[in-house]
């Protein structure tokens, strides 16, 4: 009788032992999986499909905002919604005042004046904080710089002509 008790007692042994063995292993591969789902949920795979840009309100386009040409007596204004105007002091004949559309073509800028006198679109390049703007049909190219905060153009005609 001792030692069927003695082969039950080794039969037990082994049998926990294997038991420990099977659940480390189980353990270890519970492990290696959780470790790569993780890694999966903090690096999604990267779908071949671009990503749509979502733009804030506080987004801007770059042009957007009041520029100056005290040289010339010139000022234009963009504003966010493709409008804006156009200023110029003219010193012998009435000064030019006009409203404008924009939009964006590549690198560059088309403008187009609310003016009889300008059939054909202006073309504007964009470095930093100086604009250049240029056209057809006898428009002198004009180099503006851009202002901090607003610009009131009636005051800067105004003071065009002051000088």
């Amino acid at each position: 009788m001792k030692e069927e008790h003695k082969n039950n007692k080794g039969k037990h042994h082994r049998g926990l032992i294997l038991f420990l063995i099977l659940l480390i292993i189980l353990l270890g591969v519970l492990a290696v999986n959780y470790k790569r789902f993780a890694n999966k949920q903090l690096n999604p795979i990267q779908t071949t499909q671009p990503k749509k840009t979502i733009t804030s309100s506080q987004e801007k386009e770059p042009l957007v905002g009041a520029y100056r040409d005290d040289q010339d007596g010139a000022a234009i204004v963009f504003n966010e919604n493709g409008t804006g105007r156009y200023v110029y002091a003219d010193k012998k004949n009435a000064d030019t005042d006009d409203t404008l559309t924009w939009q964006k073509k590549g690198n560059q800028y088309l403008i187009t004046l609310k003016d009889r006198d300008v059939t054909n679109p202006l073309t504007a390049n964009l470095d930093q904080n100086k604009l250049v703007i240029s056209g057809s049909n006898g428009w002198n190219t004009e180099t503006f710089q851009r202002t901090t905060g607003s610009l009131n153009l009636q005051e800067f005609l105004k003071d065009m002509h002051a000088r």
